[in-house]
């Protein structure tokens, strides 16, 4: 059964329900600002307890309310309603590669891929810089899934914190090529991509929360998974849905904030703008010495490799792979799978 939102009349819709966030857990991270589009105020519809869970036997038909919101809306509930309102299903992954997610997109032309955009605004260190490539110099980051600080950016994965194969299997299945890029690169919401230690991210994997959870911020960390199903349209299977039920239930009267998904061709239309204007460049380097060039290439700087168009050219030279942070060959090439190595062979 497919769980897709639709451009308008069909979709998410959810319970005004008040409530606080636990002093333990610290407040969540807020969702986008409001941009003058209508706030939901869904009126209540009969649904089971949360914390009687979904039988065994759930089905996509039984879920426990409809909860409806045009694309754009920003719905205000809270985490309990929100699972309560999940529909549930089972999952399906028959089909499902990562290469139909395209990503890292670099969708407002400004030469920061969408990984680089998540390291730029999650930099902690006040006095980081930009270097060419969007590469953050002297920049510090956090990963709350395992408490780990970092100022080396390559040692950190951004994160899909829904993963792209959950996604497949909760919906993403019957998308369009579009709308799959723009959940993989979704900068509308903050709780969609985050830094994490790559350690953490590697365990975590494609495992839902009834697989894995965090060593710390659960509370956050289930109130973020649950933010992004809503604002996508995504399902949840019966296994997943007690346990976000569960967890809501010991997250106490949990506030939840989302602004449903809506594109603007393959992008999300409440993209933010770049934080990269706010880092102050680094100092351009000496030019090359006119020292004959390769042909195909463009020189090098004392002490660097050669500069090839492609890193095909620069491998078949015997040069490569650059590391991002350590090598300055990293930023004259495109790191299109984003895990921090260029003109890998």
């Amino acid at each position: 059964m497919s769980h897709r939102v639709r451009a308008a009349g069909v979709g998410l819709a959810l319970l005004l329900v008040a409530g606080c966030t636990p002093a333990a857990e610290g407040p969540e991270t807020a969702s986008a600002p409001s941009t003058g589009e209508p706030t939901s105020s869904a009126s209540a519809r009969p649904s089971p307890s949360p914390s009687s869970g979904p039988s065994s036997d759930a089905r996509p038909d039984r879920a426990p309310a409809a909860l409806e919101g045009r694309p754009g809306e920003r719905v205000k509930t809270s985490l309990a309603a929100a699972v309560a309102a999940l529909p549930v299903a089972p999952e399906r992954r028959t089909g499902y590669d990562r290469d139909l997610f395209a990503h890292w997109s670099d969708a407002d032309r400004n030469g920061c891929d969408t990984r680089d955009e998540v390291l730029i605004t999650q930099n902690r260190a006040p006095g980081a810089r930009l270097a060419p490539g969007c590469t953050v110099v002297a920049g510090e980051w956090f990963s709350y899934y395992d408490q780990v600080t970092t100022t080396s950016a390559s040692s950190f994965d951004v994160d899909h914190l829904v993963p792209l194969a959950e996604a497949w299997d909760s919906g993403a299945h019957a998308w369009s090529a579009e709308r799959r890029e723009a959940f993989a690169n979704d900068l509308g919401d903050r709780r969609a991509l985050i830094a994490v230690s790559a350690s953490s991210n590697r365990t975590k994997s494609d495992a839902d929360p009834a697989q894995w959870m965090p060593a710390y911020k659960s509370c956050v960390y289930v109130s973020s998974w649950v933010a992004v199903k809503v604002r996508w349209g995504l399902s949840v299977d019966p296994l997943e849905h007690r346990t976000l039920t569960r967890y809501a239930a010991s997250c106490g009267k949990r506030p939840l904030t989302v602004r449903l998904a809506k594109l603007r061709g393959s992008t999300v239309a409440d993209a933010r703008p770049s934080d990269s204007g706010r880092l102050t460049p680094t100092t351009p380097a000496a030019p090359a010495s006119p020292a004959a060039p390769t042909a195909g290439n463009s020189g090098g700087g004392a002490g660097l490799d050669p500069r090839f168009d492609y890193c095909t050219s620069a491998i078949a030279a015997g040069h490569g792979p650059y590391v991002r942070g350590r090598d300055p060959e990293y930023a004259w090439y495109r790191d299109g799978d984003g895990d921090g190595t260029v003109c890998e062979s």
